[in-house]
């Protein structure tokens, strides 16, 4: 490279490092070097060390380095704040952190199945489509939310992050930009953002990805869910100059945007191959079905306390089986029957106390990525009660963390996680899938007469969802070039 180009890109690369800021800070201190493709990740969902949007987040930015990019990731502003051991989490290492978003869960105004709203909106939030009393109904609920809720105040505040992350990032033709947790509503505020920085000055193309998690309709297409394509498709349009590309973490979700009109491709949502074999089995302990994850209510929250009435005496008490989930610190006593609550005293967050009398193992609170996964390593069966309603096209990562553990799974029929058991029967059951929960107890009578062979299948199964299920290998699917590859750099 000529001597000129390389001092013009060191200068560069000098002034588009952020600047160190209450709301910006590094949990590595390497600096890339001069001529290292970046990757830019947004995630305004992004503000707790649980849950799986910074799992994600983490697997994505593990992906980019894989294939030769620095990546940095701008999540909530209340990250650091929220969890002071964030700088000890082992997956942050070498990703810098920009806390800045103040708004989040965008998809609250989408008009998807997780959101309220009932007509099309343009980039400012305006409600333009439907008839003319929808409008003004819409307006008025928009009007009801508290100020910072409200349509145009989280558009505006989502894209003035987007925005000034932008400025600071300063993207050169190489990098590239990503919304982990993208939608319809997410991308109106895209649009915005853009047509804000054009009317500032010329602004250089840039390549931008969008990854979508949540099914536009149920059972069947629905109004709103037309006009989620439409939403999609206007915003996209208006993004002029730029490469826009959209992705569905599920070939049903897939499917679902292209019934509407909308151009996506199939990624698969990644998940993490660092774990130990299960040592859960069947002992005087009983074989442990685990809960993984804080129960919320598309999760099945409100069908837990029935179930444990139904399989109290006969299955937990008896030592054939023993249940553990997680609870929150407070208001956790209406998912456990009265004569269960005792085993489920209070504890510290990330410990555990398992009650073998009472066949329950409960954990309180947020866990760390180590004590999650090392938690998801002791399973034996993992259960879902989910409501296939909400995940008929939505991917599960928890579903993803117990295949890649070779752990059989239960799950609901009619979703995408039955999907997935019955795509991996050809080669052996991996699971059980009922059609109601009733059908439950009958299920857990008969797992040990199966268990060993299904548990067996499942192991070998996990080599597939290892290989296919990477961040480099969702990185690969969503066409993010590997500059890793000597052939690559020397093609430029």
């Amino acid at each position: 490279m000529d001597a000129k180009v390389r001092n013009c890109y060191d200068r560069l690369n000098h002034f588009r490092r952020p600047v160190r800021t209450a709301f910006a800070f590094s949990l590595s201190m390497s600096t890339p070097p001069p001529m290292t493709p970046r990757i830019l990740f947004l995630d305004d969902n992004v503000r707790d060390i649980g849950g799986h949007y910074l799992e994600l987040a983490s697997l994505l930015a593990d992906g980019a380095r894989q294939l030769g990019y620095q990546p940095r990731l701008v999540t909530h502003a209340s990250l650091p704040q929220r969890n002071p051991q964030l700088v000890g989490d082992s997956r942050l290492e070498h990703l810098e952190i920009e806390p800045r978003f103040e708004v989040r869960r965008m998809e609250n105004w989408s008009l998807g199945v997780d959101g309220p709203s009932m007509v099309q909106r343009d980039s400012r939030g305006i409600p333009i489509g439907g008839s003319l009393f929808r409008r003004i109904r819409q307006s008025v609920d928009d009007l009801l939310c508290r100020p910072s809720r409200r349509p145009r105040a989280m558009l505006e505040a989502w894209s003035s992050v987007f925005i000034d992350s932008i400025r600071r990032f300063g993207p050169l033709p190489h990098d590239r930009i990503v919304i982990n947790t993208g939608g319809d509503f997410q991308i109106l505020a895209l649009a915005h953002a853009i047509q804000t920085l054009e009317r500032e000055g010329k602004l250089a193309p840039m390549t931008i990805h969008v990854l979508f998690h949540f099914a536009v309709f149920e059972s069947t297409v629905t109004e709103r869910a037309i006009a989620f394509g439409r939403q999609v498709n206007a915003a996209v349009e208006a993004i002029k100059g730029h490469r826009i590309h959209l992705h569905a973490t599920t070939e049903s979700l897939c499917q679902q945007l292209a019934t509407v009109g909308v151009n996506a491709t199939a990624i698969p949502y990644p998940t993490r191959n660092e774990h130990l074999a299960s040592t859960s089995s069947s002992s005087t302990a009983g074989t442990k079905i685990l809960l993984a994850g804080m129960p919320r209510a598309e999760k099945g929250r409100d069908l837990i306390r029935d179930l444990l009435e139904s399989i109290e005496t006969p299955y937990l008490r008896a030592g054939r089986f023993t249940w553990s989930m997680q609870l929150p610190e407070k208001r956790w006593q209406r998912m456990i029957p009265p004569s269960l609550q005792p085993a489920c005293i209070s504890l510290a967050s990330g410990q555990a106390d398992p009650d073998t009398s009472a066949g329950m193992e409960i954990l309180r609170g947020n866990l760390t990525s180590e004590a999650y996964h090392g938690w998801l390593d002791t399973a034996g069966i993992g259960l879902f009660l989910y409501d296939a309603d909400r995940y008929v096209a939505r991917c599960s990562g928890v579903l993803l963390e117990m295949m890649i553990r070779g752990v059989p799974v239960m799950v609901p029929d009619g979703c995408w996680l039955a999907d997935q058991v019955r795509a991996a029967e050809p080669t052996g059951a991996i699971g059980w899938i009922y059609q109601s929960v009733d059908q439950i107890p009958q299920l857990l009578s008969t797992v040990d007469e199966t268990l060993a062979e299904v548990t067996a299948n499942c192991r070998q199964h996990a080599k597939h969802i290892a290989a296919y299920h990477s961040g480099e290998n969702t990185l690969l699917k969503m066409g993010i070039v590997d500059h890793a590859s000597s052939s690559v750099r020397l093609a430029g």
